[in-house]
């Protein structure tokens, strides 16, 4: 199984980096192959709509690799800062990217950082809808963190709680691609 895994933040080194690439070794341990893509390190082009509805390939190479990397996963993790109460632009313009159907028979996982106690639900809630409209299934749970959960080295300082919820949404991921798998292998026989 493949996980393509995003930290839509443009900083670098960023909490949400660091919550993603926590997420990440989790699915690692349950099997997953994993392709992390950060943001602020691997930039894409900015999006354009005439790309979105054209049946020719995109003129980018960076944005044809990422389209690629999307299509070929079997599930996805997309984290975001938290930028007035919603994901950030940034990611917004990675995922504006792909085709209508790029997420399709896909488990989703949506994590968030948020600089205080709120806005990381809204930014998640906000993500449901996007990763809907590319027909993927978001996993039940989401984890929001804010920056009195990291160390010193933008490390997560996984409390408890937190960590339980990243394991709870691994193990969401691992089910429900794994259900999704075996559902397009019956379609297929």
């Amino acid at each position: 199984m493949k996980a393509l895994c995003i930290a839509g933040s443009p900083s670098r080194g960023s909490h949400t980096a660091a919550l993603v690439r926590h997420v990440a070794h989790l699915l690692e341990a349950r099997g997953f192959d994993i392709t992390l893509m950060d943001l602020a390190e691997s930039p894409l082009p900015q999006s354009h709509p005439d790309h979105y509805w054209s049946s020719e390939p995109h003129p980018h190479p960076a944005a044809r690799e990422f389209i690629a990397t999307a299509r070929a996963c079997d599930a996805v993790v997309l984290g975001t800062p938290v930028h007035h109460a919603g994901y950030s632009g940034l990611l917004k313009s990675a995922l504006d990217h792909l085709p209508h159907d790029a997420f399709e028979g896909k488990a989703v996982g949506l994590v968030a950082n948020a600089g205080g106690p709120r806005g990381s639900g809204n930014a998640c809630e906000q993500l449901r809808q996007v990763v809907k409209a590319l027909g993927g299934w978001t996993v039940p749970t989401q984890v929001s963190t804010v920056a009195a959960d990291f160390g010193e080295r933008r490390s997560l300082d996984a409390a408890e709680a937190i960590d339980s919820r990243c394991v709870t949404l691994a193990d969401q991921l691992h089910a429900f691609t794994r259900a999704m798998r075996a559902d397009v292998t019956e379609a297929v026989l």
